[in-house]
């Protein structure tokens, strides 16, 4: 069963081009990683420091492995300097209906 993540991120003032910077250097990796079958970086019309990500994986192990490389490697880390609060993680499993 595939899965879903929704990452909600609030970035510090003034942060957004840093953080769609940030997004752009590491999403290619992203999408060529193991299992990984998408994903989405959206930012709300209203508040640009509002984003939103959503990926799609193969399975919730496919993406365990994807982020523990990713805080192996410091990137969620540097991710977290550029927001005003910790990120919003919902992992949802695909019913396909």
């Amino acid at each position: 069963m595939s899965t879903i993540v929704k990452f909600e991120l609030t970035g510090k003032s003034n942060s957004e081009e840093k953080i769609k910077e940030f997004f752009q250097q590491i999403l290619p990796d992203t999408r060529k990683y193991e299992g990984c079958l998408g994903a989405q970086l959206s930012q709300f019309f209203e508040d640009k420091n509002s984003i939103l990500l959503i990926e799609n994986w193969e399975s919730q192990s496919h993406f365990q492995n994807y982020l523990n490389w990713r805080k192996e490697t410091g990137d969620f880390d540097t991710l977290t300097t550029m927001l005003a609060e910790a990120p919003s993680i919902k992992i949802f499993e695909s019913l396909n209906a």
